[in-house]
């Protein structure tokens, strides 16, 4: 009885398994030679975004918006666990929008445990999260940097132009609390330094 269990388990393993490596979408090869030289502008954003906490698929008109000083920043859910408090430590007037830079993650982990983490993420805060499930916003971007402690600040100005104005990091599993308060807020400061 318990060998045909076991047997049961480890083919259902094995099964799943195969599932997974047959289902799963190839990655996209970038070429680190090739220097993205494009001017990037409002226009180069997906047409629909989706946010976290929200069923709906919206324009991304909505939440970038021309005429507007707008900082974008991408991250993965090590670094967007301390950007979310950006106006907890810094006065910060200009609004902000968090992209979590998840595209490179197995579609089951896409399904089943990051929308969970990431509203978990921005459960007490009014700032908007897009979930990039697809990885086009980041794409739009430019951006093809996966690592998980890494933030990357984009600037929209007024006009709809779009510049990469800073890249940081945080410490490794800081979502589980590796970084106290005044680690964050160091990693944060550069950020703002640029901001005034």
């Amino acid at each position: 009885m318990f060998k045909n269990i076991l047997k049961i388990v480890i083919l259902g393993l094995i099964g799943f398994g195969l599932l997974v490596y047959f289902t799963a979408e190839k990655p996209e090869q970038v070429n680190p030679n090739v220097v993205a030289n494009s001017k990037l502008t409002l226009e180069n954003l997906p047409k629909n975004i989706e946010l976290v906490g929200s069923k709906n698929i919206i324009s991304s008109s909505e939440v970038f918006k021309k005429g507007t000083k707008t900082l974008v920043i991408v991250g993965n859910h090590d670094s967007l666990s301390v950007v979310k408090d950006l106006k907890k430590y810094f006065p910060i007037d200009m609004p902000y929008v968090m992209v979590a830079n998840i595209s490179a993650a197995p579609w089951f982990i896409k399904k089943w445990a990051i929308p969970g983490k990431l509203e978990e993420l921005t459960k007490d805060s009014n700032i908007p999260m897009v979930y990039d499930y697809d990885g086009s916003m980041v794409k739009s971007l430019n951006q093809y940097d996966t690592s998980k402690t890494g933030f990357f600040a984009y600037l929209i100005d007024e006009n709809g132009n779009i510049t990469n104005i800073y890249n940081g990091k945080v410490k490794e599993d800081a979502m589980e609390g590796s970084m106290s308060e005044d680690e964050k807020k160091a990693s944060l400061q550069p950020l703002v330094d640029l901001l005034k």
